[in-house]
């Protein structure tokens, strides 16, 4: 699995922590907001690469459709058979 940008991973990491605060994914705009990312081109190019690299799912065109998708590895700290 290719390794995330430090953007990337604070990213993924707002994702994370905003569905835990509010039990539903940012919007695209909501995103760029958080990371002075004016452009929505720029940040579902973010987006496309972080699901690219296997850590996130987008839920078609759904505005709020995004899934973080956990590395086992890293929760666990070792190979999960």
């Amino acid at each position: 699995m290719k390794r995330l940008t430090e953007k990337q991973k604070q990213i993924l990491s707002y994702i994370r922590i905003y569905k835990v605060q509010t039990g539903q994914a940012p919007t695209v705009r909501e995103i760029g907001d958080a990371f002075g990312i004016k452009s929505t081109n720029g940040v579902s190019d973010h987006l496309k690469a972080i699901e690219a690299k296997g850590r996130l799912k987008r839920l078609g065109f759904m505005p709020r459709g995004l899934e973080v998708i956990e590395n086992m590895r890293m929760r666990f700290g070792g190979v999960v058979s």
